[in-house]
């Protein structure tokens, strides 16, 4: 089976929240030992450690960790006694023998939308019992298939009111994380779902979310792409950012596919190859140590 998607995939997609289901956490590459081995596997430099501190107004606190010296094993207990997020951006392409599950799922995805699904980037998601995830945004698309664990996820209008215009860009730029400012007047108008192992979703692009783990350990596949019309609105709000840093100009992100966001588009990708932008890197220092001889399982650096 695989992912399975519900007939009216097409005529939601990029709209409003979708559900799907799975049978992905039936497979051992996901088990303690499937998930100790990945992380060993993983390019160490790259492997994304985070924890934060709890929901509140504002903008909320991400520290970034690292685990040089640790082994998969030592790094998956860590996440069990401590609080700590785990992101294995692309191990499709970092780990070889998850590049088929990545496969079927993009591939289930573009049969279901009848879309052409680019720069797709599996992450793997590792959390500690109880994890609150900050109240962020992602640029690209975004599918979230549950393995293991429980968690609640409180989805918010992508809009203006909810994601500020000046805030996103600053993401887009990679001035700032992913976190934007929470109101808890937002809640008026957010939409919640509970995920247990075997289901999915998708979601429209750029609506923010916060996430609550439940007690246990949580694992999930967070799976980005972009479409076409999703990689004109990316590119559209990098040129808004760099209209505004440079020039005052106050400009909001709209969805449509307008001729003046396709010519920010193509003005984007003038302005990156001028720069001769590469990866972009994290905004936020390491400030702390995967250690599991410290009670909280590590130590400040």
């Amino acid at each position: 089976m695989t992912v399975t998607w519900p007939k009216d995939t097409r005529a939601k997609f990029g709209k409003s929240l979708i559900h799907a289901s799975h049978d992905l956490h039936t497979r051992e590459q996901f088990t303690d030992e499937g998930l100790a081995q990945i992380l060993d596997d993983y390019p160490r430099e790259e492997l994304g450690i985070w924890t934060f501190g709890g929901h509140c107004e504002g903008m909320g606190t991400a520290i970034k960790g690292m685990a040089p010296n640790a082994s998969g094993k030592e790094i998956l207990e860590a996440v069990k006694r401590g609080t700590f997020w785990l992101n294995l951006r692309k191990c499709n392409e970092h780990v070889g023998y998850l590049e088929d599950t990545a496969d079927d799922i993009f591939d289930s995805l573009e049969d279901a939308t009848d879309k052409r699904l680019r720069k797709r980037d599996m992450g793997l998601l590792i959390s500690s019992p109880e994890v609150h995830v900050n109240y962020h945004l992602d640029i690209p698309l975004v599918c979230l298939l549950q393995l293991r664990g429980e968690k609640r996820i409180w989805m918010y209008p992508a809009d203006e009111h909810h994601a500020p215009s000046a805030q996103v860009e600053d993401i887009v730029h990679t001035r700032r994380e992913e976190d934007l400012t929470f109101s808890n007047a937002f809640d008026d108008n957010d939409e919640i779902v509970d995920l247990k192992p075997g289901m999915a979703i998708t979601w429209p692009q750029t609506a923010p979310h916060r996430v609550q783990n439940a007690d246990c350990v949580n694992v999930s596949l967070s799976c980005e792409y972009m479409t076409l019309p999703a990689l004109v609105q990316a590119n559209a709000i990098y040129m808004n950012g760099v209209l505004r840093s440079k020039f005052g100009v106050d400009s909001v992100r709209t969805k449509q596919v307008t001729p003046l966001n396709l010519g920010k588009a193509a003005m984007a990708r003038l302005v990156k190859a001028a720069a001769r932008a590469g990866a972009p890197k994290s905004p936020s220092p390491v400030e702390f140590e995967i250690d599991l001889s410290e009670e909280a399982c590590f130590r400040p650096v």
